[in-house]
């Protein structure tokens, strides 16, 4: 699946699903594509939100997730902008469009 298609799905997904469940903002992480920093959430994954929504759309949001993050990287969302970002543990946002 194209990268940025994989994005469109997820950016759907989170819509439709009402996602991240947690309103936790990640103050100190400057959203790449607007500059805002109070307005980062982290997304759940996979497995996190295993028994909220049903099996099938949790396989096609495990699906999208591997696309666009290895194992040991977490997705978050601007929830001004509302663009996908990739966190990692250095307290930063790195952008998904390539």
């Amino acid at each position: 699946m194209e990268r940025n298609h994989a994005i469109e799905l997820l950016q759907h997904f989170i819509l439709e699903n009402d996602l991240p469940r947690t309103d936790r903002a990640l103050f100190g992480i400057l959203c790449p594509y607007c500059g805002k920093s109070d307005r980062i959430r982290e997304l759940e994954s996979p497995l996190r939100l295993n028994g909220t929504i049903d099996r099938e759309a949790i396989t096609r949001y495990a699906e999208l997730w591997s696309v666009l993050a290895a194992a040991d990287e977490l997705l978050g969302i601007c929830k001004f902008c509302q663009n996908l970002l990739l966190l990692d543990g250095s307290r930063r946002a790195a952008p998904l469009y390539q």
